[in-house]
């Protein structure tokens, strides 16, 4: 007994994990398609094998048991992504830098959505986004921490984006990133 949680017998544990198996494998085979289903099922049922003496609680079996499964199917996405040799990203998957010009037509475009921001905020998007830096020479040149810097970045773009969404039509690619927009009105 540690800590007043009694360690949960194995065979009471066995049997539990038997009881809701059916619903993990249709958890896991939303996840992954294919034969690599079975596999990455029977890694859990593993892992869970192999981890089920260190639980302390059957209250705490399920969500356990779900976070075992979990690990399992990203590890198995980690593990089935294709692996480049090069030292550089294949061609198509670097996005096409702008051109000078379109930086500054897209800066005069930004610039009224900015004054609707707080001016800290306004200032770290227009260091980062529309200066070139990163969020860490930002928070140097400001002399504010990179934990502050990345808040005010991150809330300026929730922000900017709102204001966007208010006045645009945006177009996404599959990822979420702006691709086109069409005004929804005279702003």
């Amino acid at each position: 007994m540690t800590g007043g949680v009694t360690a949960l017998p194995d065979d009471r544990a066995v049997g539990a994990v038997a009881r809701f198996e059916g619903e993990l494998r249709r958890f896991v085979a939303r996840r992954v398609s294919g034969p690599d289903a079975d596999d990455v099922m029977q890694d859990t049922l593993l892992r869970i094998h192999l981890g089920i003496g260190a639980l302390r609680s059957a209250e705490h079996l399920a969500p356990w048991v779900y976070r075992v499964a979990r690990s399992a199917i990203i590890d198995h996405h980690r593990r089935s992504r294709p692996v480049h040799l090069v030292d550089e990203p294949p061609e198509e998957a670097l996005p096409e830098e702008p051109s000078e010009d379109v930086r500054r037509l897209l800066a005069a475009c930004v610039s009224p959505f900015l004054e609707n921001l707080t001016a800290e905020q306004a200032e770290a998007l227009r260091l980062t986004d529309l200066g070139g830096l990163t969020q860490a020479e930002a928070a140097t040149r400001l002399g504010v921490p990179l934990p502050t810097l990345k808040a005010r970045v991150q809330r300026g773009r929730r922000k900017m984006r709102e204001e966007f969404e208010a006045c645009c039509e945006l177009e996404q690619d599959g990822r979420g990133a702006v691709i086109g927009a069409k005004p929804r009105c005279g702003c």
